[in-house]
């Protein structure tokens, strides 16, 4: 198995994953996966859910955004523009998870960082701030993520109003793992804002 054959297989997979742990519904949200040592990366295509991902209908492009490898012919997420941008802002990162955990997305609706509610989110999470709402797809949205990356250096994550999160890992596996802490965070610090103090 070549390089990028296991990268296809590797985003699907964690594509399965994430549909499977709620943390996306619908056709909604997208994964992306650099392929080290080049200047591409496989983003999962658009209008087909994450759950149903097959690994080759993952789009391999280059960092300006054009379609090097399609074998079935499908178009790249509408999300693919910040993907990108966030591989170039940031070349640390090896992979990115863009979904819409029901928790963390309350949260985001409330324009302001995620209270990180135990140890594991603080050592793991550190900060997650929040930016703002712009229509999928936008140049708006791909320069407020970008902005939101630059003005807050170290960050792995952040909250996307109304809209998701979008997590940065080394690899899609902890990508993934970062998108998974932060729902399960979320949730957590709801349930603890419904329990009384007691005196």
């Amino acid at each position: 198995m070549n390089d990028l054959e296991y990268y296809r297989k590797e985003l699907s997979e964690f594509s399965r994953r994430s549909f499977q742990r709620r943390l996306v519904g619908g056709t909604g949200g997208n994964l992306s996966v650099r392929i080290p040592d080049t200047d591409t990366v496989l983003v999962t295509p658009t209008a087909i859910s994450l759950g149903d991902v097959k690994p080759e209908e993952n789009i391999l492009l280059n960092l300006e955004g054009e379609i090097i490898d399609s074998p079935m012919g499908l178009k790249a997420s509408k999300e693919a523009g910040f993907h990108l941008a966030v591989y170039q802002t940031r070349p640390d990162t090896g992979a990115i998870a863009h979904v819409h955990p029901p928790y963390a997305t309350a949260y985001s609706n409330k324009s302001m960082p995620l209270p990180l509610a135990t140890v594991s989110a603080r050592v793991n999470l550190k900060n997650v701030p929040c930016i703002d709402c712009f229509l999928p797809g936008s140049e708006e949205l791909r320069n407020c993520v970008i902005e939101g990356v630059k003005n807050n250096p170290g960050i792995n994550s952040l909250l996307m109003k109304e809209h998701g999160i979008l997590t940065m890992g080394l690899t899609i596996k902890h990508a993934y793992y970062l998108a998974d802490l932060l729902e399960d965070t979320a949730k957590i610090a709801y349930i603890e804002s419904t329990i009384p103090k007691i005196a």
